[in-house]
């Protein structure tokens, strides 16, 4: 929405400034904590990698902060708001702050840097910042409608020192926003100054008080303790080999000798070493002379010792976890989504009626598109263009079979959980023609008659094209898992399987709609048709009567907001309203027992594909109750409890989504075929 502006300040606005309220970006705008916890994984391993001394915090920005931001900035289509998730890096280093940069810059795509301007005569928190952009498999989990919002696909990192740190955030929140605490005191300001002189100071002082340090370890032939004070990483508790430090002192007799060598290293030689290793290497004072003797000083004597001792192994150790021995049991698979449907092209922008051909080819595309993007960093062959092929690492692993020829598709995906230990995520997808729902190839038609919308297709009519697809993980059953803890909970369809739905189109006993549907008598019959036919599509009619003024009363339903609900339903379940008239007809047509005597109305039904039916009158509204799971809050809740209308809303999503994961849709290819999937 554009801000509406008052009279006073129509000659300082921006007319192409955009805002939005709190409600509008808390509904578009949806990070899973999945984003913000990949993202602090990967810096942290990097760093972590090369030994550095660090912290690193993170946070997504809340909708009430994006509408203070967007009422402070102008932002507009072309100036974006770059911080949606914000990543804070805090050294203990002074020089760690460009290396750390250095880093950061080779592990993401970088938009651009940023830092804190100071003069000669002014002290304040230095900080670099750096907008990156968001790897692609991170930003197809964000919600699409984000990249309406004026919002980029970028991150933000903060590059701080831990003394800065500390006053960083009194200092933002006291003066960068809080200037009218300074103006008539500058004695004060004066005084606040000296501090963050003084914090300046303490940081170039760390750092020249080691060096001096190591100088001084050095010159007393302490080498370990030198390596240690002058590179100031983690080091593990490894000694120095004793050949090692024999032959550091033997060399002393010569002027530029080997301990010198490797005191005047600088220390982003050695960090580039340790990132430019394949693998994480133990850090300690034999593996940094080992390395920086590999790249620097090839000292044959050197090279024989670190040789025998194999030294960029030993020295690894050996954690608790890798000294158990764990029982290898099976997984068990759980579906968090499935769904197997036909695809009618319905969406696509065409004058005419989309063909076979053109419809298969369009989900073609968007199914390889999500592949790639997913997992298409990971492997270094991976096909630009579509093609049948199969690429393993590790735990990932994609397989591809493609048949254009007789219109086939079928994707086996799989990756690692990054957060939860022997959890392994997979998609699965089947996209085939097909005149009856059963994948066969070269099928013969006489006749021809196209099925009405809505209507399976018969064995006399036109081929459909027909989308199979299953989202889920497989992990060992646990001895501390809650009964209740349902895969439900991590309910979500692929982002091809979306795509797919609101572009192209689907059809599942009745057309699909996000939108609030009002059901006329002359859709009765095709209602009825669709609810005694075959799909996997549960069908949610809402029966209302008239108010006063002729229009449909929904206030039994209280907070139940059925715009809402369409739109986070309508990708797997339809959404009817309809007037009592219109209902009491479809309910009598529909032929129940329980309609032979006259319904109660209003009403909520829910008609489940496998012929059973539910339904919800006024009192069932008002008297839910339903503990609703939210994200991490800063009082660590995990969830709440709602009464009435919102509550009865979450109670219905919940039972839509228990249905899609509990279904004999589809059972999918078989988790155990480990490198390829079946023709």
């Amino acid at each position: 929405m554009i801000r509406p502006y008052s009279a006073f300040d129509l000659e300082t606005a921006n007319p192409d400034q955009v805002t939005y309220t709190k409600e509008e970006l808390a509904e578009n705008v949806k990070v899973p904590p999945l984003v913000e916890q990949d993202l602090k994984r990967i810096i942290s391993d990097r760093l972590e990698q090369c030994g550095l001394y660090f912290r690193v915090f993170s946070r997504i920005k809340t909708a009430a902060s994006m509408e203070s931001k967007f009422e402070r900035k102008d932002y507009n289509a072309s100036h974006k708001l770059q911080d949606l998730i914000g990543v804070r890096i805090n050294l203990y280093f002074d020089d760690d702050v460009p290396i750390c940069q250095n880093i950061m810059a080779n592990t993401f795509d970088v938009v651009n840097w940023s830092t804190s301007k100071r003069e000669e005569d002014e002290f304040k928190p230095a900080k670099l910042n750096g907008v990156f952009r968001l790897p692609g498999y991170l930003k197809q989990e964000i919600s699409p409608q984000t990249w309406d919002m004026c919002i980029d696909d970028t991150f933000e990192i903060q590059i701080k020192t831990m003394f800065f740190e500390g006053w960083h955030e009194v200092e933002h929140d006291m003066r960068y926003k809080g200037e009218e605490l300074w103006r008539h005191y500058p004695g004060f300001s004066r005084y606040f100054n000296s501090i963050l002189a003084t914090l300046e100071l303490c940081d170039k002082s760390m750092v020249t008080l080691f060096e001096d340090l190591g100088h001084a370890l050095y010159k007393s032939g302490r080498w370990s303790d030198m390596v240690k004070s002058h590179f100031r990483l983690k080091l593990g508790e490894a000694q120095l080999y004793p050949e090692v430090e024999k032959i550091l002192n033997d060399d002393m007799v010569n002027t530029d000798n080997l301990a010198k060598k490797i005191f005047r290293t600088p220390r982003p030689v050695l960090i580039g070493q340790l990132l430019s290793r394949q693998r994480r290497i133990p850090i300690n004072v034999n593996t940094i002379i080992a390395l920086l003797n590999d790249s620097v000083f090839h000292d044959e004597r050197l090279k024989e010792v670190f040789s025998k001792r194999d030294v960029y192994n030993d020295g690894r150790e050996e954690t608790d976890v890798e000294s158990r021995h764990y029982e290898l049991r099976p997984l068990t698979r759980h579906t968090v989504f499935q769904m197997k449907t036909i695809v009618d092209g319905s969406r696509l922008k065409s004058t005419e009626a989309p063909s076979t051909p053109v419809i298969y080819d369009e989900c073609c595309s968007i199914i390889y598109r999500w592949v790639q993007q997913k997992y298409g960093d990971l492997f270094h062959d991976f096909p630009d263009t579509i093609q049948s092929f199969h690429a393993e690492v590790m735990a990932f692993n994609v397989t591809v079979k493609y048949h254009p020829e007789v219109r086939r598709l079928k994707v086996h995906a799989r990756h690692i959980d990054p957060e939860v230990g022997g959890r392994v995520w997979f998609t699965e997808v089947n996209l085939y023609e097909s005149y009856d729902g059963t994948p066969s190839c070269g099928e013969e038609v006489s006749g021809g008659r196209k099925p009405d919308r809505g209507e399976m297709p018969r064995a006399d009519a036109a081929p459909h094209i027909f989308i199979e697809t299953i989202n889920g993980y497989a992990e060992p059953d646990r001895e501390d898992m809650s009964p209740s803890e349902t895969p439900s909970r991590y309910f979500s369809y692929p982002a091809f399987y979306k795509n797919i739905v609101d572009n192209v189109g689907i059809i599942n006993g009745l057309p699909c709609s996000g939108r609030r549907r009002i059901l006329r008598d002359e859709q009765i019959g095709q209602v009825v048709d669709a609810i005694s036919g075959d799909r996997e599509f549960p069908i949610v009619l809402i029966i209302s009567r008239e108010d006063e003024n002729g229009m449909m009363d929904e206030d039994w339903l209280l907070q139940f907001r059925v715009s809402d609900f369409t739109r986070t339903v309508w990708r797997y379940a339809h959404v009817l309203c309809c007037y009592e008239k219109t209902g009491r007809e479809l309910l009598r047509r529909v032929g129940d027992i329980r309609y032979n005597s006259e319904p109660q109305v209003p009403r909520l039904y829910i008609f489940w594909p496998d012929g059973s039916i539910d339904d919800y009158g006024a009192e069932d509204v008002m008297n839910c109750s339903f503990g609703r799971h939210l994200e991490a809050r800063d009082d660590a809740r995990t969830y709440d409890i709602v009464h009435g209308g919102q509550a009865f809303y979450h109670r219905i999503v919940t039972d839509l989504r228990d249905y899609n994961v509990s279904a004999n849709m589809w059972d999918g290819f078989k988790l155990d075929t480990q490198t390829g999937i079946p023709d």
